[in-house]
């Protein structure tokens, strides 16, 4: 289990609860384990981004990128959707909105960033997919991942200067990793990456699912494998990718409000009930 912390989301709550972000997550983690605890739900380990060994695993990876010479310096100028942390592109935009956060203007931004180069990968990728057909289920989600691949990728923007909530690029504080990057590290560090111990990356690495939402297929399925390309690192076995649960006829979303709370079913089957139909 764990926290993905390091987001424009996650700071702006802080502020507007008047707190200091490091506080608002230490309030949050003490949430979500008291949800795991009500739910009778136990965990190995509990990883949070905002700990010094995911900090460690992030600059590891991102140094082990920048020496294989795929991050250089350049200008960033577009559309930015705060709600999906991540860059759109005007085509991407239905009536000047994010289509996933209709509710949220998208910030246009121009600033300074390293970018790394992804369009080096476009090739390793198509290849990747050829090679590894089962990769990302289902089917149709990697046709169209292989089909975006195919249109010609652009370099991407890997790291901020606008705030400063985040994992410093190193040698370079200046800048802090764009939240993706960070995120999809988690995945390894919680194994212990950049720590000097790779017994469980060893062991647990070579056999990940990683089970994901549709709207960040693109995140998963290109992002990833290419920073791990890139790093010398070998990618999760597999990718599946679900849909939405809807609410009122629109995706369950926090910002919204428009969610199932698990303590009004809890209060009426009880936990073992709802922990066998999540089974």
């Amino acid at each position: 289990m764990g926290n993905d912390e390091h987001s424009q989301n996650v700071y702006k709550r802080a502020v507007e609860r008047g707190l200091d972000p490091r506080a608002y997550c230490d309030r949050m983690e003490e949430e979500f384990r008291g949800v795991w605890r009500q739910l009778d739900v136990s965990f190995d380990d509990f990883i949070r981004t905002t700990q010094p060994r995911h900090k460690v695993g992030v600059t590891e990876l991102a140094r082990r990128i920048h020496a294989n010479g795929d991050v250089y310096e350049g200008r960033y100028e577009g559309w930015y959707c705060v709600g999906c942390e991540a860059f759109k592109q005007e085509k991407d935009l239905v009536d000047g909105r994010c289509p996933l956060h209709p509710a949220s203007v998208p910030q246009w931004i121009s600033e300074k960033n390293y970018f790394f180069r992804l369009s080096k990968y476009q090739q390793p990728l198509l290849d990747f997919y050829a090679a590894n057909p089962d990769f990302l289920q289902p089917a149709f989600r990697l046709n169209e991942v292989r089909t975006f691949v195919e249109g010609g990728l652009q370099d991407l923007s890997i790291s901020r200067t606008s705030f400063q909530w985040g994992i410093p690029v190193p040698d370079d504080p200046k800048h802090v990793m764009y939240v993706w990057f960070d995120a999809l590290t988690n995945y390894i560090t919680a194994l212990g990456f950049g720590n000097g111990d790779n017994t469980r990356m060893e062991r647990y690495w070579p056999s990940v699912t990683h089970l994901i939402g549709k709207e960040i297929v693109r995140q998963h399925a290109l992002y990833w494998p290419a920073f791990l390309m890139s790093a010398g690192l070998a990618t999760p076995k597999r990718e599946i990718a679900h849909g939405w649960w809807l609410m009122g006829g629109a995706k369950m979303s926090k910002s919204i409000g428009n969610v199932a709370r698990y303590q009004d079913y809890v209060e009426v089957f009880g936990v073992d009930e709802i922990g066998r139909a999540h089974v």
